[in-house]
Protein backbone atom coordinates (compact mmCIF):
# COMPACT_ATOMS: atom_id res chain seq x y z
CA UNK A 1 0.00 0.00 0.00
CA UNK A 2 1.19 3.25 -1.06
CA UNK A 3 1.99 5.92 1.79
CA UNK A 4 0.53 9.04 1.26
CA UNK A 5 2.82 12.26 1.91
CA UNK A 6 1.15 15.49 3.54
CA UNK A 7 2.90 18.95 2.65
CA UNK A 8 4.44 20.04 6.25
CA UNK A 9 2.42 22.86 8.01
CA UNK A 10 2.91 26.46 8.03
CA UNK A 11 4.68 27.83 10.71
CA UNK A 12 1.82 30.45 10.23
CA UNK A 13 -1.36 27.61 10.73
CA UNK A 14 0.77 25.67 13.89
CA UNK A 15 0.70 29.64 15.56
CA UNK A 16 -3.00 29.82 14.89
CA UNK A 17 -4.41 26.58 16.36
CA UNK A 18 -4.56 28.13 20.18
CA UNK A 19 -5.92 30.96 18.54
CA UNK A 20 -9.11 28.81 16.71
CA UNK A 21 -9.75 26.92 19.21
CA UNK A 22 -10.06 29.76 21.98
CA UNK A 23 -12.50 31.42 19.66
CA UNK A 24 -14.45 28.51 19.00
CA UNK A 25 -14.69 28.38 23.14
CA UNK A 26 -16.35 32.27 23.14
CA UNK A 27 -18.51 30.97 20.40
CA UNK A 28 -19.96 28.37 22.17
CA UNK A 29 -20.23 30.28 25.08
CA UNK A 30 -18.26 27.56 26.92
CA UNK A 31 -14.23 27.89 28.69
CA UNK A 32 -12.31 25.60 30.26
CA UNK A 33 -10.34 26.92 32.84
CA UNK A 34 -9.10 26.26 36.28
CA UNK A 35 -11.65 28.45 38.48
CA UNK A 36 -10.28 30.21 41.32
CA UNK A 37 -11.78 33.20 43.53
CA UNK A 38 -9.70 35.64 41.88
CA UNK A 39 -10.84 34.25 38.39
CA UNK A 40 -14.70 33.91 39.11
CA UNK A 41 -15.07 37.81 40.70
CA UNK A 42 -13.22 39.24 37.83
CA UNK A 43 -15.08 37.42 34.99
CA UNK A 44 -17.16 40.00 33.03
CA UNK A 45 -20.46 39.76 31.61
CA UNK A 46 -21.24 38.78 27.49
CA UNK A 47 -22.03 41.06 25.24
CA UNK A 48 -25.30 39.16 24.49
CA UNK A 49 -26.46 35.67 25.54
CA UNK A 50 -24.68 33.85 28.24
CA UNK A 51 -21.07 32.01 28.86
CA UNK A 52 -20.66 29.19 30.91
CA UNK A 53 -17.34 28.95 32.39
CA UNK A 54 -16.18 24.76 33.30
CA UNK A 55 -14.63 24.32 36.48
CA UNK A 56 -11.47 21.33 35.39
CA UNK A 57 -11.28 20.89 39.01
CA UNK A 58 -14.29 19.06 39.67
CA UNK A 59 -15.90 17.71 36.35
CA UNK A 60 -19.45 19.08 35.68
CA UNK A 61 -19.59 22.16 37.26
CA UNK A 62 -20.16 25.32 35.80
CA UNK A 63 -20.04 29.00 36.28
CA UNK A 64 -22.76 30.78 34.26
CA UNK A 65 -22.60 34.32 33.74
CA UNK A 66 -25.71 35.88 31.46
CA UNK A 67 -25.48 39.53 30.36
CA UNK A 68 -27.12 41.20 33.61
CA UNK A 69 -23.51 40.00 35.16
CA UNK A 70 -25.58 37.35 37.32
CA UNK A 71 -22.90 34.60 38.06
CA UNK A 72 -25.21 31.09 38.88
CA UNK A 73 -23.30 27.87 40.11
CA UNK A 74 -24.94 25.08 37.84
CA UNK A 75 -24.00 21.22 37.74
CA UNK A 76 -24.70 19.04 34.03
CA UNK A 77 -24.18 15.74 34.22
CA UNK A 78 -25.90 12.39 32.24
CA UNK A 79 -27.53 9.86 34.43
CA UNK A 80 -29.01 6.84 32.03
CA UNK A 81 -30.09 8.94 28.83
CA UNK A 82 -30.95 12.08 30.43
CA UNK A 83 -28.98 15.13 30.81
CA UNK A 84 -29.15 16.60 34.55
CA UNK A 85 -29.22 20.89 35.06
CA UNK A 86 -29.37 21.75 38.61
CA UNK A 87 -28.84 25.24 39.74
CA UNK A 88 -26.50 25.06 42.92
CA UNK A 89 -26.65 28.49 44.14
CA UNK A 90 -25.30 31.88 42.88
CA UNK A 91 -22.34 33.64 43.17
CA UNK A 92 -21.07 35.51 45.14
CA UNK A 93 -23.84 34.09 48.08
CA UNK A 94 -22.41 30.19 47.31
CA UNK A 95 -18.39 30.68 46.75
CA UNK A 96 -16.08 28.35 44.52
CA UNK A 97 -15.42 25.61 47.72
CA UNK A 98 -18.90 25.69 48.61
CA UNK A 99 -19.92 24.99 44.81
CA UNK A 100 -17.24 22.10 44.75
CA UNK A 101 -18.20 20.69 47.84
CA UNK A 102 -22.44 21.12 46.57
CA UNK A 103 -21.26 19.73 43.05
CA UNK A 104 -19.83 16.52 44.73
CA UNK A 105 -22.58 15.81 46.93
CA UNK A 106 -24.95 15.86 44.11
CA UNK A 107 -22.44 13.51 41.98
CA UNK A 108 -22.35 11.21 44.88
CA UNK A 109 -26.16 10.37 45.30
CA UNK A 110 -25.64 10.63 41.68
CA UNK A 111 -23.79 7.16 41.45
CA UNK A 112 -25.16 6.29 44.35
CA UNK A 113 -28.80 6.50 43.51
CA UNK A 114 -28.94 6.78 39.97
CA UNK A 115 -30.65 10.35 40.55
CA UNK A 116 -30.58 13.45 42.64
CA UNK A 117 -34.10 13.10 44.31
CA UNK A 118 -32.12 12.13 47.53
CA UNK A 119 -30.78 15.70 48.05
CA UNK A 120 -34.19 17.10 47.82
CA UNK A 121 -36.01 14.66 50.31
CA UNK A 122 -37.36 16.12 52.96
CA UNK A 123 -37.68 15.30 56.60
CA UNK A 124 -42.06 14.89 55.92
CA UNK A 125 -41.00 12.70 53.05
CA UNK A 126 -38.72 9.92 55.16
CA UNK A 127 -41.22 10.21 58.26
CA UNK A 128 -44.09 9.98 55.94
CA UNK A 129 -41.51 6.73 54.12
CA UNK A 130 -40.95 5.13 57.75
CA UNK A 131 -44.52 4.96 58.74
CA UNK A 132 -45.92 3.51 55.75
CA UNK A 133 -42.79 1.07 54.88
CA UNK A 134 -41.57 0.16 59.19
CA UNK A 135 -44.21 1.88 61.22
CA UNK A 136 -47.20 0.63 59.98
CA UNK A 137 -46.37 -3.19 59.53
CA UNK A 138 -44.27 -3.49 62.23
CA UNK A 139 -45.35 -1.39 65.43
CA UNK A 140 -48.69 -1.76 67.14
CA UNK A 141 -48.39 1.90 68.76
CA UNK A 142 -47.77 3.13 64.70
CA UNK A 143 -50.63 5.50 65.23
CA UNK A 144 -49.04 7.17 68.55
CA UNK A 145 -45.94 7.77 66.36
CA UNK A 146 -47.49 9.29 63.81
CA UNK A 147 -49.26 11.67 66.29
CA UNK A 148 -46.06 12.45 67.99
CA UNK A 149 -43.97 13.42 64.66
CA UNK A 150 -47.13 15.50 63.50
CA UNK A 151 -47.46 17.71 66.58
CA UNK A 152 -43.73 18.18 67.76
CA UNK A 153 -41.47 17.75 65.01
CA UNK A 154 -43.06 17.89 61.25
CA UNK A 155 -44.38 21.51 62.37
CA UNK A 156 -40.95 22.45 62.25
CA UNK A 157 -39.01 20.23 59.84
CA UNK A 158 -41.80 18.96 57.42
CA UNK A 159 -40.36 21.13 54.50
CA UNK A 160 -36.87 21.20 55.52
CA UNK A 161 -34.36 18.84 53.68
CA UNK A 162 -33.22 16.01 55.89
CA UNK A 163 -29.34 16.60 54.90
CA UNK A 164 -29.39 20.42 55.76
CA UNK A 165 -30.86 19.68 59.39
CA UNK A 166 -27.73 20.56 62.23
CA UNK A 167 -27.54 19.37 65.97
CA UNK A 168 -28.05 22.83 66.31
CA UNK A 169 -31.34 22.75 64.83
CA UNK A 170 -32.63 19.47 67.09
CA UNK A 171 -31.16 21.45 70.20
CA UNK A 172 -33.47 24.01 69.80
CA UNK A 173 -36.60 22.07 68.74
CA UNK A 174 -35.77 19.79 71.88
CA UNK A 175 -35.75 23.45 73.69
CA UNK A 176 -39.04 24.31 72.73
CA UNK A 177 -41.02 20.63 73.88
CA UNK A 178 -42.19 20.94 77.77
CA UNK A 179 -42.81 18.34 79.78
CA UNK A 180 -41.33 15.53 82.17
CA UNK A 181 -41.29 12.74 79.95
CA UNK A 182 -42.04 13.85 76.39
CA UNK A 183 -38.69 15.83 74.72
CA UNK A 184 -37.17 11.98 75.44
CA UNK A 185 -39.89 10.32 73.24
CA UNK A 186 -39.71 13.22 70.94
CA UNK A 187 -35.95 13.03 70.45
CA UNK A 188 -36.67 8.94 70.02
CA UNK A 189 -39.08 9.03 67.22
CA UNK A 190 -36.52 11.87 65.24
CA UNK A 191 -33.92 9.47 65.81
CA UNK A 192 -35.92 6.62 64.45
CA UNK A 193 -36.37 8.76 61.45
CA UNK A 194 -32.69 9.63 61.13
CA UNK A 195 -31.71 6.14 61.36
CA UNK A 196 -34.12 5.38 58.76
CA UNK A 197 -32.56 7.55 56.51
CA UNK A 198 -29.35 6.59 57.13
CA UNK A 199 -29.97 2.59 56.32
CA UNK A 200 -31.62 4.12 53.05
CA UNK A 201 -28.50 5.86 52.38
CA UNK A 202 -30.26 9.35 52.05
CA UNK A 203 -28.01 10.90 54.43
CA UNK A 204 -24.37 10.25 55.25
CA UNK A 205 -24.70 10.96 59.02
CA UNK A 206 -27.32 11.56 61.99
CA UNK A 207 -27.53 14.98 63.51
CA UNK A 208 -29.43 13.00 66.58
CA UNK A 209 -26.49 10.62 67.66
CA UNK A 210 -24.86 11.21 70.99
CA UNK A 211 -27.48 13.62 72.13
CA UNK A 212 -28.20 12.44 75.59
CA UNK A 213 -31.94 12.09 76.99
CA UNK A 214 -33.36 15.05 78.16
CA UNK A 215 -33.40 15.56 82.01
CA UNK A 216 -36.65 14.49 83.46
CA UNK A 217 -38.26 18.18 84.26
CA UNK A 218 -38.77 18.56 88.47
CA UNK A 219 -43.10 18.00 88.87
CA UNK A 220 -43.91 21.73 89.03
CA UNK A 221 -46.55 22.81 90.48
CA UNK A 222 -46.32 26.57 89.22
CA UNK A 223 -49.81 28.09 89.41
CA UNK A 224 -50.32 32.17 88.51
CA UNK A 225 -52.43 34.01 90.34
CA UNK A 226 -55.39 36.01 89.28
CA UNK A 227 -53.11 39.36 89.26
CA UNK A 228 -50.31 37.24 87.09
CA UNK A 229 -52.77 35.60 84.76
CA UNK A 230 -54.44 39.35 84.00
CA UNK A 231 -50.99 40.67 82.91
CA UNK A 232 -50.86 37.61 80.62
CA UNK A 233 -54.29 38.39 79.13
CA UNK A 234 -53.23 41.94 78.94
CA UNK A 235 -50.24 41.35 77.37
CA UNK A 236 -51.78 39.25 74.70
CA UNK A 237 -54.25 42.23 73.97
CA UNK A 238 -50.66 44.17 72.99
CA UNK A 239 -49.20 41.24 71.37
CA UNK A 240 -52.04 41.47 68.15
CA UNK A 241 -52.77 38.44 66.09
CA UNK A 242 -52.00 35.37 65.61
CA UNK A 243 -50.18 35.09 68.84
CA UNK A 244 -51.97 37.41 71.57
CA UNK A 245 -55.32 35.77 70.64
CA UNK A 246 -53.35 32.74 70.75
CA UNK A 247 -52.11 32.93 74.52
CA UNK A 248 -55.47 34.32 75.37
CA UNK A 249 -57.27 30.84 74.38
CA UNK A 250 -54.63 29.01 76.23
CA UNK A 251 -55.94 30.70 78.96
CA UNK A 252 -59.96 30.68 78.50
CA UNK A 253 -59.15 26.66 77.70
CA UNK A 254 -56.88 25.04 79.56
CA UNK A 255 -56.22 23.14 76.55
CA UNK A 256 -52.58 22.06 75.58
CA UNK A 257 -50.04 24.69 73.61
CA UNK A 258 -50.05 22.44 70.32
CA UNK A 259 -53.51 21.50 70.36
CA UNK A 260 -55.05 25.20 70.59
CA UNK A 261 -51.73 25.81 68.15
CA UNK A 262 -53.16 23.30 65.66
CA UNK A 263 -57.09 24.52 65.86
CA UNK A 264 -58.53 24.63 62.52
CA UNK A 265 -61.82 26.38 61.86
CA UNK A 266 -63.61 23.25 60.09
CA UNK A 267 -63.54 22.24 64.07
CA UNK A 268 -64.74 25.49 65.39
CA UNK A 269 -68.57 25.90 65.63
CA UNK A 270 -69.17 29.49 66.77
CA UNK A 271 -73.00 29.12 67.12
CA UNK A 272 -72.41 25.96 69.06
CA UNK A 273 -70.14 27.36 71.05
CA UNK A 274 -68.01 24.19 70.37
CA UNK A 275 -64.28 23.03 69.32
CA UNK A 276 -63.64 19.57 68.26
CA UNK A 277 -60.59 18.59 68.66
CA UNK A 278 -59.89 14.91 66.60
CA UNK A 279 -57.67 12.55 67.95
CA UNK A 280 -54.90 12.46 65.94
CA UNK A 281 -54.37 16.16 67.30
CA UNK A 282 -54.43 15.31 70.97
CA UNK A 283 -52.11 13.61 73.32
CA UNK A 284 -54.52 11.15 74.71
CA UNK A 285 -55.55 9.81 71.07
CA UNK A 286 -58.98 10.82 72.37
CA UNK A 287 -60.90 13.07 70.31
CA UNK A 288 -61.74 15.88 72.99
CA UNK A 289 -65.20 18.49 72.64
CA UNK A 290 -64.06 21.59 74.27
CA UNK A 291 -66.89 23.87 74.68
CA UNK A 292 -66.10 27.53 74.27
CA UNK A 293 -67.14 30.36 76.78
CA UNK A 294 -68.95 33.57 75.13
CA UNK A 295 -65.71 35.71 75.95
CA UNK A 296 -64.17 32.92 73.15
CA UNK A 297 -66.94 32.78 71.47
CA UNK A 298 -66.51 36.32 70.73
CA UNK A 299 -62.48 36.90 70.56
CA UNK A 300 -62.44 34.10 67.47
CA UNK A 301 -65.60 35.68 65.57
CA UNK A 302 -63.42 38.77 65.15
CA UNK A 303 -60.36 37.19 63.89
CA UNK A 304 -58.93 36.99 59.85
CA UNK A 305 -59.48 33.66 58.17
CA UNK A 306 -56.47 33.39 56.84
CA UNK A 307 -56.77 29.52 55.74
CA UNK A 308 -57.81 26.38 57.69
CA UNK A 309 -55.53 26.82 60.95
CA UNK A 310 -57.19 29.53 63.23
CA UNK A 311 -53.42 30.88 64.21
CA UNK A 312 -51.34 31.53 61.63
CA UNK A 313 -49.05 33.45 59.74
CA UNK A 314 -49.87 32.36 56.11
CA UNK A 315 -52.87 29.91 56.39
CA UNK A 316 -50.64 27.04 55.35
CA UNK A 317 -49.32 26.08 58.95
CA UNK A 318 -50.36 26.53 62.67
CA UNK A 319 -48.35 29.02 64.51
CA UNK A 320 -44.76 27.51 65.88
CA UNK A 321 -41.62 29.69 67.62
CA UNK A 322 -43.53 29.37 71.27
CA UNK A 323 -40.55 30.29 73.18
CA UNK A 324 -39.82 33.75 70.78
CA UNK A 325 -43.50 34.52 70.94
CA UNK A 326 -43.50 33.84 74.85
CA UNK A 327 -40.83 36.25 75.37
CA UNK A 328 -42.20 39.32 73.38
CA UNK A 329 -45.29 38.38 75.70
CA UNK A 330 -43.03 39.00 78.62
CA UNK A 331 -41.29 41.96 77.59
CA UNK A 332 -44.99 43.43 77.73
CA UNK A 333 -45.33 42.18 80.79
CA UNK A 334 -42.28 43.09 82.45
CA UNK A 335 -43.14 46.57 81.01
CA UNK A 336 -46.04 46.85 83.55
CA UNK A 337 -46.63 47.34 86.77
CA UNK A 338 -47.40 43.74 87.69
CA UNK A 339 -44.47 41.70 89.03
CA UNK A 340 -44.89 37.88 87.69
CA UNK A 341 -42.55 35.14 88.09
CA UNK A 342 -41.01 32.82 85.91
CA UNK A 343 -43.69 30.53 84.21
CA UNK A 344 -43.73 28.32 81.33
CA UNK A 345 -47.04 28.38 78.73
CA UNK A 346 -48.19 25.18 80.30
CA UNK A 347 -48.53 26.57 83.40
CA UNK A 348 -51.69 28.09 81.97
CA UNK A 349 -53.05 25.28 81.77
CA UNK A 350 -52.33 23.75 85.69
CA UNK A 351 -53.67 27.63 87.14
CA UNK A 352 -57.21 26.89 84.97
CA UNK A 353 -57.38 23.64 86.60
CA UNK A 354 -56.54 25.07 89.80
CA UNK A 355 -58.75 27.72 89.70
CA UNK A 356 -61.80 26.17 88.35
CA UNK A 357 -61.36 23.95 91.46
CA UNK A 358 -60.97 26.71 93.61
CA UNK A 359 -64.51 28.00 91.89
CA UNK A 360 -66.14 24.72 93.42
CA UNK A 361 -65.77 22.13 90.36
CA UNK A 362 -65.23 18.61 90.94
CA UNK A 363 -61.72 17.47 90.09
CA UNK A 364 -63.56 14.87 88.31
CA UNK A 365 -65.16 17.59 85.58
CA UNK A 366 -61.94 19.48 85.71
CA UNK A 367 -60.39 16.38 84.50
CA UNK A 368 -62.21 15.79 81.74
CA UNK A 369 -61.84 19.60 80.65
CA UNK A 370 -58.39 18.63 80.42
CA UNK A 371 -59.04 15.58 78.60
CA UNK A 372 -57.35 13.21 81.49
CA UNK A 373 -58.05 9.19 80.72
CA UNK A 374 -60.37 7.95 82.85
CA UNK A 375 -60.00 5.99 85.75
CA UNK A 376 -61.16 2.46 87.15
CA UNK A 377 -63.16 -0.05 84.88
CA UNK A 378 -66.34 1.53 85.67
CA UNK A 379 -65.18 4.91 84.12
CA UNK A 380 -63.68 3.97 81.27
CA UNK A 381 -66.31 0.92 80.25
CA UNK A 382 -69.56 1.71 81.64
CA UNK A 383 -69.77 5.37 82.60
CA UNK A 384 -69.76 6.68 79.35
CA UNK A 385 -71.15 9.92 79.85
CA UNK A 386 -70.02 13.08 77.70
CA UNK A 387 -69.54 15.69 80.87
CA UNK A 388 -70.18 17.71 77.66
CA UNK A 389 -72.50 19.91 80.09
CA UNK A 390 -70.22 20.07 83.20
CA UNK A 391 -67.40 20.63 80.96
CA UNK A 392 -69.59 24.10 79.90
CA UNK A 393 -70.29 25.18 83.29
CA UNK A 394 -66.87 24.85 84.60
CA UNK A 395 -65.26 26.25 81.48
CA UNK A 396 -68.39 29.64 81.80
CA UNK A 397 -67.29 29.62 85.14
CA UNK A 398 -63.65 30.10 84.55
CA UNK A 399 -63.71 32.50 81.79
CA UNK A 400 -66.61 35.02 84.15
CA UNK A 401 -63.60 34.81 86.76
CA UNK A 402 -60.87 36.06 84.22
CA UNK A 403 -62.93 38.66 82.96
CA UNK A 404 -63.70 40.43 86.32
CA UNK A 405 -60.20 39.99 87.01
CA UNK A 406 -59.62 41.92 84.09
CA UNK A 407 -62.27 44.31 84.85
CA UNK A 408 -60.73 45.05 88.40
CA UNK A 409 -63.96 43.36 89.63
CA UNK A 410 -64.09 41.29 92.91
CA UNK A 411 -63.65 37.54 92.63
CA UNK A 412 -66.92 35.50 92.33
CA UNK A 413 -68.42 34.01 95.25
CA UNK A 414 -67.27 30.36 95.78
CA UNK A 415 -70.74 27.54 94.80
CA UNK A 416 -69.56 23.79 94.48
CA UNK A 417 -70.63 22.12 91.24
CA UNK A 418 -70.33 18.78 91.47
Amino acid sequence: MATVHLPPESADVIQSRPLIAERRKLASGKTHTMLTDARVAAIKPPDSGQEEHRDTKVTGLRLRVGTSGKKTWIVRARAGQKIINKKLGSYPAMKLANARQEAEKLFTALARDGSIEALDRTFGAVATAWVEKVAKPKNSSWRLQERRLEMHVLPHWRARKIADIRRGDVRDLLDGVEGEVLPGRVLAIMKTVFRYALSRDWIDSSPVEGFAKPAADAQRDRVLSMEEVVAVWTAGGLLGFPFGPYFQTLALTAQRRTEVASMQWADVDLKAATWIIPAKATKSGRTHLVPLSASLVDMLGRLPRLGEYVFTHDGGTHVSGYAKAKARLDAFIGASDVMVSPWRLHDLRRTAATHMVRLGVSEEVVGRVLNHAPKGVTAKVYALHTYAPEKRSALDRWAAELMRAVEGKASAKVVALR
